[in-house]
């Protein structure tokens, strides 16, 4: 098995964005479509510190751990979180197709909440997925390097439709973004942003496009999906699009942090 597969076919300078403006728990996708089939991404998952308790989105990398974002665990680090996989209805979960595991969080140890610096993390399942028993639930890939400026990246998630609404969508939901040259960004964001981060935007939406931890995922040219990011953050309540969406980069913390955290998984092969 092989991971990444689809089973189906400028803004203001940083001084105008102070980091008390900027907003982690951004929930919505803005100008999004519903994702067709759980198929297209199956990936993708949302966890809660209950069953019934939406949080945060996840992406399954292997068959024992979803990466996310350290601001989505850092308040329940001792506790259990819930992991959902396998369907793209927030409220209803089909017997033998999705399945709800334990999971314990394993945050990035210098993750800054006041600077949003190291802003990742893994959330280890109680058990290992059986992927013979739920074919319709695979892995992500892993990026090696940021994608390049003006690339097209996919976010999905869960979250709100409208910056004035506080109403969730019960299917999952998807749109397209273009990532933003280092430069752009710093241009946006300040020069604290580095390699660490990938910025995104896109005209006409409000790029705040998906729930805190989703990732962002980039198609390769050989077809498959690779996690590129995990959503950090954004400028204002509002998801403002001029200034875009700013996600922690896999690429940077993957052989120093996912790697290292999560030896006792068994990863997939990638195409």
């Amino acid at each position: 098995m092989i991971c990444g597969q689809s089973q189906t076919s400028a803004g203001k300078r940083s001084d105008d964005i102070p980091i008390e403006a900027r907003q982690l728990d951004f929930d919505r996708i803005i100008g999004g479509t519903p994702v067709p089939s759980q198929r297209k991404y199956p990936w993708v998952g949302w966890m809660g510190t209950a069953k019934n308790n939406f949080i945060c989105t996840s992406a399954l990398i292997n068959d024992r751990y979803m990466l996310t974002a350290a601001h989505c665990v850092q308040s329940n680090l001792a506790g259990t979180f819930y992991v959902t996989l396998g369907s793209t209805n927030l409220f209803q979960w089909p017997a033998g197709q999705s399945i709800q595991i334990a999971a314990k969080a394993i945050m990035h140890p210098n993750y800054n909440s006041q600077t949003l610096q190291n802003d990742i993390a893994l959330l280890k399942l109680q058990t290992p997925l059986n992927f013979a028993a739920y074919p319709n639930i695979r892995p992500i890939c892993l990026a090696s390097a940021n994608p390049i400026a003006n690339s097209v990246v996919t976010i999905a998630g869960w979250g709100r439709t409208s910056g004035t609404s506080n109403a969730l969508p019960k299917t999952l939901m998807e749109t397209t973004v273009n990532v933003l040259s280092l430069p752009t960004c710093q241009g946006i964001w300040g020069s604290t942003i580095n390699n660490n981060y990938v910025c995104v935007r896109a005209t006409g939406k409000n790029i705040c496009n998906g729930d805190s931890g989703g990732s962002l995922m980039y198609k390769t040219s050989r077809g498959y999906y690779q996690s590129a990011g995990v959503a950090s953050f954004v400028a204002g309540s509002q998801c403002l699009p001029q200034y875009g969406g700013v996600f922690t980069s896999t690429a940077s913390f993957r052989t120093s942090f996912i790697l290292p955290n999560t030896r006792d998984a068994q990863w997939c092969a990638t195409p």
